[in-house]
């Protein structure tokens, strides 16, 4: 009995197993005699490369009896677009066509244009691809910089703001020594140094930092820094610190941190002689130079150090004026416009007062100004042409100070205008109307710069110019029996300071208002007339303006 259930037990394996493989066999032969698949370049329902029934196929596309594996409208790449600056991986080619990618064959670590790099962008860095690259520096407005020698997104991240400062530590095991440097300098000295030393960047600390343990300190020694016009702070290592402030000499903090020129003492003023702050301010007239005891641009003895904010503004003829102030020279030449005379601009510059010259024969004038600032009126000057050319053909008050298109002033007496025909003068009253039969009561336009000509000079045009003033005055005298027979004024008698009717006394005047008029036009016409130069000479010429024929007693 024990024997045949052994030999049962046996048999009925065999028979179990052999039940098992005509089942698998049975539903492979199913599957084999089902419904069959397509590869459908897109179905019904929108997909993109599926193996479906062909009743799930889109016929507009491409279809293969196929797995899409096999195909090669179904072929997967990856999908390269430069517009959104990405490589898509495992894209059908017809896909990344309608998408406006630029398809290729293979994995993105195989492109290069899709291989991760760093991508600099002015003081920004981002571990990207190539084509993201472009993408951003298109958005940007800047140019494309894309290193491929960074092969890791953290040391692209330290690439970026190359020019910032900070703490480069050097640790070489047996001391920590520091230098003040930028990124990029701390970098190159870090791939030129042996392999025993560590180095270490700390953007925006000091090297005087107690946080980086170096053998750097504070200290009292300050320096000047060429380009830059403040004061500086040098630690005991002799790197640069923070601007030089007398309260912070034992400032942790203040020797922790680079600070900038706004965070730093009295930022608004140019601190000019502080013997506390050294915070410089070149254009507000103030700039680090050492300390000289009796010179006026540095009086003040700093309370540490040895340099102050030496003062840039200058003192001229008992003003003071700051540093690149401009004005026009004044002097009595200039005023009188005598012979010889220039208008001119002074500068003060450095501490210095310099005369710039503006063109002879005061063909330019010097025009000044003024700018309001937070601390108050800023002159300037400039010199500009004379547009006095044209002044003498004016008729009429407003055409003559149209300051737009020259520079005259209407002037009122006798006419300079003649008729083009006679040659005779013209009178214009003060509104620019013509006075029919003269007068003495009209007016001119005269420059109101008074031009320099070359008046020594035979073939110049200095006679011709100062002519248009000549005027003859021809003062009638009667006597008689209506008189007395006594001589009277009897015409023209403003010219020699009398009215009609009144008798010459004891001569005739030579002063009159009708003399100081065509004085005071022919003055201002230009170097004409009897003048005295401007070192005051007089000319070689010393007749009177006025000439009288005859004088009466």
């Amino acid at each position: 009995m024990i024997k045949k259930r052994g030999l049962l037990i046996t048999g009925a394996f065999p028979i179990f197993i052999l039940t098992i493989i005509v089942l698998v066999l049975s539903i492979n032969q199913v599957s084999a005699v089902g419904e069959p698949y397509f590869c459908a370049e897109r179905t019904i329902s929108g997909a993109w490369c599926q193996n479906v029934p062909q009743d799930q196929i889109d016929t507009r596309y491409r279809q293969a009896q196929t797995s899409c594996d096999s195909t090669s409208f179904c072929r997967l790449g990856t999908c390269v677009n430069s517009q959104e600056g990405t490589c898509l991986e495992n894209t059908p080619q017809r896909v990344c066509q309608d998408n406006s990618g630029v398809w290729v064959e293979g994995e993105p670590d195989e492109i290069p244009q899709c291989q991760l790099g760093c991508c600099l962008l002015g003081d920004q860095a981002a571990f990207v691809t190539q084509t993201r690259c472009k993408s951003l520096a298109g958005a940007y407005g800047v140019e494309t910089n894309f290193r491929t020698d960074i092969q890791t997104e953290a040391a692209c991240i330290a690439s970026a703001n190359p020019d910032i400062k900070g703490a480069c530590v050097l640790d070489d095991s047996f001391s920590r020594n520091c230098r003040l440097l930028t990124r990029q300098e701390c970098q190159q000295l870090e791939t030129s140094s042996s392999t025993e030393t560590k180095i270490e960047f700390h953007e925006g600390l000091l090297c005087s930092a107690e946080s980086l343990a170096t053998n750097c300190g504070p200290s009292e020694k300050t320096t000047c820094v060429e380009d830059k016009d403040e004061v500086y702070f040098l630690d005991t290592c002799g790197n640069l610190a923070n601007i030089y402030d007398a309260s912070k000499i034992n400032n942790k903090e203040y020797w922790t941190t680079i600070k900038t020129k706004a965070e730093s003492c009295n930022p608004s003023s140019s601190n000019a002689n502080s013997a506390s702050c050294g915070n410089c301010d070149y254009l507000s007239g103030s700039t680090c130079k050492a300390y000289e005891r009796g010179n006026r641009a540095t009086p003040t003895n700093p309370s540490y150090g040895d340099f102050v904010c030496a003062d840039l503004s200058c003192k001229y003829n008992g003003k003071n004026y700051k540093h690149g102030e401009t004005w026009c020279a004044d002097s009595p030449g200039i005023n009188k416009t005598l012979p010889g005379s220039e208008y001119a601009r002074l500068v003060c510059y450095n501490g210095e007062v310099t005369t710039e010259p503006c063109s002879s024969f005061r063909e330019e004038i010097c025009v000044q100004d003024s700018i309001e600032t937070d601390e108050g009126d800023f002159r300037t000057a400039a010199c500009r042409i004379n547009q006095w050319q044209d002044c003498i053909f004016q008729d009429n008050k407003a055409d003559c100070e149209n300051a737009d298109d020259r520079d005259c002033k209407w002037l009122v007496g006798e006419s300079i205008l003649r008729d083009n025909e006679t040659g005779n003068p013209l009178v214009v009253n003060s509104q620019g109307e013509l006075v029919q039969g003269g007068g003495s009561n009209g007016a001119a336009c005269v420059p109101k710069y008074a031009p320099g000509f070359d008046f020594w000079n035979p073939e110049g045009e200095a006679e011709e110019l100062c002519l248009v003033a000549n005027q003859e005055c021809v003062v009638k005298f009667k006597k008689g029996l209506t008189t007395g027979f006594r001589w009277e004024c009897d015409g023209n008698c403003e010219c020699v300071g009398l009215r009609k009717g009144n008798r010459p006394g004891g001569g005739i005047a030579r002063v009159s208002a009708w003399v100081n008029e065509r004085t005071n036009m022919c003055y201002a016409l230009g170097d004409c007339g009897n003048k005295t130069n401007y070192i005051g000479t007089r000319g070689y010429q010393s007749t009177s303006a006025v000439e009288i024929a005859r004088d009466i007693a």
